[in-house]
């Protein structure tokens, strides 16, 4: 993945164009966060869906090193509260180590990630 491209996948993101982040996924794909995984395309989109009624999600580009086979990030990711979302509901949907966000209230938290 180049720079270039890394900014077209925050803009799809940040946009909730679906179709876009899906084109940079191979389709058995595994998404690892706070605990859980989300396992392919339809998985990711349930969860997105899911997430982003509760929670508004805002990924701003820091940095970008290219390397020969991957790539590292850093990046800070917004999270503000958009509905009430109960800790019981993440545990029911299978998302136990995530933390739900009050309405209103917006999380600012900076990530670097090696993708190979």
């Amino acid at each position: 993945m180049t720079e270039d491209d890394y900014h077209r996948y925050i803009s799809a993101f940040n946009a909730r164009d679906y179709d876009t982040l899906e084109s940079f996924f191979a389709d058995d794909f595994v998404l690892e966060n706070a605990g859980f995984a989300v396992r392919g395309k339809k998985a990711f989109r349930e969860f997105y869906a899911f997430f982003h009624e509760f929670c508004r999600e805002e990924v701003e580009f820091k940095e970008f090193f290219p390397g020969r086979n991957g790539f590292i990030d850093n990046v800070a990711i917004h999270f503000t509260g958009l509905k009430e979302l109960s800790q019981e509901e993440l545990d029911a949907r299978g998302y136990s180590g995530m933390t739900p966000i009050p309405v209103g209230v917006t999380v600012p938290v900076e990530s670097t990630s090696t993708t190979n």
